[in-house]
């Protein structure tokens, strides 16, 4: 008789543990998220409004991988708050905002808002984001949600509109002025107005090796109103939807190449991708081809690690030469970094050049282009999962 798979057993006993958690802790903080729009809803309708409406109106799916995503973003913001409190600093976790725009309901929870009272009085929001690698640049979604916050922030300042939770959801203080709800939670006076306060906003990438941030960010009206817009628009599809008057295949997804595509939970009769020739035999050599690139990334991971535990102990050895281990021998060396061409000082510098000597007309762009040269097209395979 074949013995069930324990190790199945015991995944899938993390899986519902960890949708169970996720489901109490979203109605404990988030409440009913049909019911209004939220700033990650903005943030997810400016990149696909097709992705936004789909999650407002379709089950989320709830595979493991998914959910562990979900709560390293929820554990991170954890160990962000735990740290801020150790420094006995008067923070604001989950400050939730509730806005009526043009009937549009919006709720805007921001992770932490750092107060200081009088005679300082500054205010820094700061948004935390769990990342597998840190980006470069801060995402659009996300600048737009935290301007969206921000913007809020300052704009209800004095309206009752303010409320802050326990960690079980239970409501601490309710419609309140932002001012009110810190003289009454925080014991800080804060001045009647926005303006008489220093305002900032950063957003902060967490990765599992370190953190990058972004900003400050300060109030931009331009920012606000587009926010604001995509938060009309995800509610009139969302309003026409639930009245039989639009579907999702009707609703505009994100166009061109886009990263998120591959991960997006609802990609699978996306009308960005139209129904292609079927050839279901090729799905053995994809799977492997997906595994093997895993497993590619992995070693190059691992390699990269041994590596740096080899580098260490040559530089702490002492010595610059060859290090005999058994049948290898190894050592570490400084070698010349890549020299690059910084295009952007280039043009500055010949538009000066060209300036001085009284040649001022010459199209510097023009120039540069006629220097370049195009590598010739090369083919590159694309694989997304159909999810």
């Amino acid at each position: 008789m074949k013995q069930p798979d324990r190790t199945e057993g015991l995944r899938s006993l993390i899986r519902q543990g960890l949708q169970a958690v996720s489901q109490q802790s979203t109605a404990a903080h988030l409440g009913d998220r049909s019911t209004y729009v939220g700033m990650s809803d903005i943030g997810q309708h400016w990149e696909c409004p097709r992705a936004a409406l789909a999650r407002k109106v379709m089950p989320t799916p709830n595979s493991l991988e998914r959910l562990l995503t979900l709560q390293r973003g929820h554990w991170f913001e954890s160990g962000v708050g735990q740290a801020l409190a150790s420094l006995s600093l008067h923070v604001l976790p989950q400050l939730e905002i509730n806005w009526q725009h043009q009937g549009v309901p919006i709720k805007a929870h921001l992770d932490f808002v750092v107060v200081w009272g009088a005679p300082v009085n500054a205010i820094r929001i700061l948004e935390v984001k769990s990342t597998d690698k840190l980006p470069a640049s801060p995402h659009d979604s996300h600048l737009l949600q935290l301007h969206g916050q921000l913007g809020l922030l300052t704009q209800a300042w004095d309206k009752p509109v303010f409320n802050i939770r326990a960690e079980d959801g239970t409501l601490l203080h309710d419609k309140m002025t932002f001012p009110q709800l810190c003289l009454a939670h925080l014991g800080l006076q804060l001045p009647a107005t926005a303006d008489k306060t220093s305002m900032e906003a950063w957003l902060l990438c967490l990765s599992m090796q370190d953190v990058t941030t972004f900003g400050p960010y300060t109030f931009n009206q331009a920012m606000l109103d587009t926010a604001l817009d995509h938060a009309v628009q995800l509610w009139g599809d969302l309003t026409a939807h639930r009245a039989g008057n639009l579907s999702l295949s009707q609703v505009t997804c994100a166009q061109g190449f886009y990263p998120i595509c591959s991960y997006c939970e609802y990609n699978g009769d996306c009308p960005k991708f139209p129904q292609g020739v079927q050839m279901p035999q090729w799905e053995p050599a994809l799977e492997k081809l997906t595994v093997l690139k895993e497993q590619r990334t992995a070693l190059d991971n691992e390699i990269k690690e041994m590596e740096t535990v080899l580098k260490l102990v040559h530089r702490q050895s002492g010595t610059r030469d060859w290090v005999d281990a058994g049948k290898h021998r190894f050592r570490m060396s400084v070698a010349a970094g890549r020299s690059t061409l910084n295009r952007e000082a280039l043009h500055e510098e010949l538009t000066d050049i060209f300036r001085f000597e009284g040649l001022g007309d010459i199209d510097v762009d023009a120039l540069l282009a006629r220097c370049e040269r195009t590598g010739a097209p090369f083919e590159r395979l694309f694989i997304a999962p159909i999810n």
